[in-house]
């Protein structure tokens, strides 16, 4: 017979992953919620956003009548670290995840769908009434560089050269009352699309939505392949096609339920920057300084009523709140499977480490050399290259989700001299803080990364 009551809990946790305001009532009902009234966007918002990481699962917070902004507009934080769009943060969690895909009706990628309008399109200002300091953007820590409105957002651009339509989530910056700021790794498809453009001498479309529906946030934030549709991906796991409109400007597709959006055009860099950063990064440092970046020019902006703009700026990776992402275990467990390693029993990432440092993968030994291939895939393939500095590759008896043992597996089965490998020219990023000065200015973007066989 079936549990009608997990049956029920996980419906109403897909109807909340796809559609915000959902999300928003079912915190509420659940007790999740915290109104903060009267919060200052400057430091003030960040300071106790950082406090409430302080637990596994922070309260939700929505701040109201932030000080010196149109009440309409308000902050919403901590959405997809709640309880109850999370639910268990385990091994045995992940493994449910990736057991998903094989019910192709529920998860098989289903393609947006345009539609004519939407509740985005209520409010819609273009031209010489665009003005950004209208909208509420935090400065989060003390040693930014400026507000940013931008730290779950998705940011869309269109391959110039195919129907490809990408979406992404990089940092945001307000420059100015017309202009952005988008961070873009190099090597991120947000960048490659964007060098096309400006290969051709073309500012590069690209539409910022900076409140939309928590699977979009899970949807941007993965190793997708080049010419994979994140709003497809979305679709899928909440078994419904995500509804969208089109720019009146560039003519991108956004979803048709956003909370705020900017519509616009990046030239290229040599043709106009402006300084961008620095920012307190996930890695616990301001170790991308301020540097010329490219800039949005906003040509109109779309918003719903009373819109919610989503605030999730980065923690330190030691903070609990910081928690480990389960859609991003199992991209990472898939690709190294689907790259032909047989026997992986776990794949987990070590806090402190946040969501990039220290992979850790267990299996079940089955020839000569398993350790190393498992290990060379996972530092390599595309949701493991990114900024990774360790991947530690251990027995199927460690339970990888427990830090003493993963240490324990090293301090009595993990030889340094002869069960080491060094690898450098790897991908990294310039947040990351041991990349030297020399290397950023130089544009080598690499590091070194270990990886330990504790077998």
């Amino acid at each position: 017979m079936a549990d009608t009551g997990k049956d029920d809990v996980r419906a109403r946790r897909m109807e909340a992953m796809a559609d915000l305001r959902v999300f928003l009532r079912e915190a509420e009902a659940e007790g999740e919620l915290v109104r903060v009234k009267g919060a200052d966007a400057q430091l003030e918002v960040g300071a106790l956003f950082e406090l409430s990481n302080e637990h596994l699962y922070p309260p939700v917070l929505l701040f109201e009548e932030i000080k010196g902004f149109d009440p309409r507009f308000r902050i919403l934080s901590n959405v997809r670290t709640s309880r109850f769009l999370v639910g268990d943060i385990s091994l045995d969690a992940v493994r449910a995840y990736r057991a998903r895909p094989k019910d192709k009706e529920k998860s098989a990628p289903i393609p947006p769908q345009d539609v004519n309008s939407g509740p985005v399109m209520d409010n819609i200002v273009e031209g010489d009434d665009v003005d950004l300091s209208r909208y509420p953007a935090p400065r989060w820590h003390q040693e930014d560089g400026g507000n940013y409105i931008g730290t779950e957002c998705n940011i869309i651009t269109k391959d110039p050269d195919s129907d490809w339509v990408n979406v992404g989530t990089y940092r945001v910056m307000i420059q100015d009352n017309k202009r952005l700021s988008v961070f873009i790794e190099p090597g991120k498809h947000g960048d490659v699309i964007r060098r096309k453009y400006w290969a051709k001498g073309e500012a590069c479309p690209i539409v910022v939505t900076v409140g939309q529906a928590p699977i979009l946030g899970v949807a941007a934030s993965l190793a997708a392949k080049d010419g994979e549709s994140e709003f497809a991906i979305a679709g899928g796991r909440v078994n419904r096609a995500i509804k969208t409109v089109r720019g009146k400007l560039t003519g991108l597709p956004f979803p048709a339920d956003a909370e705020l959006v900017f519509e616009g055009y990046m030239p290229p860099l040599d043709q106009e920057s402006a300084v961008e950063g620095p920012f307190g990064e996930w890695p616990g440092y301001y170790a991308s300084a301020d540097r010329p970046e490219p800039v949005v020019h906003v040509k109109a902006v779309y918003h719903r009523d009373d819109p919610l703009i989503i605030g999730q700026p980065p923690v330190k990776p030691n903070y609990p709140g910081r928690q480990i992402k389960i859609p991003r275990l199992a991209s990472l467990w898939d690709a190294i499977e689907g790259a032909g390693v047989p026997g992986v029993t776990g794949v987990w990432l070590q806090q402190g480490g946040g969501s990039r440092f220290i992979q850790v993968i267990s299996i079940k030994q089955m020839h000569a050399g398993h350790a190393k291939m498992a290990g060379l895939v996972a530092a390599g393939c595309r949701p493991g290259a990114y900024m990774t500095r360790m991947v530690v590759v251990v027995d199927d008896d460690i339970d990888i989700t427990n830090s003493a043992e993963v240490i324990w597996a090293m301090a009595t089965r993990w030889d340094p001299k002869t069960q080491t490998d060094i690898i450098d020219g790897c991908w990294t990023g310039h947040i990351d803080p041991c990349l030297s000065p020399e290397k950023r200015e130089s544009g080598d973007i690499t590091n070194s990364r270990m990886l330990a066989y504790a077998v």
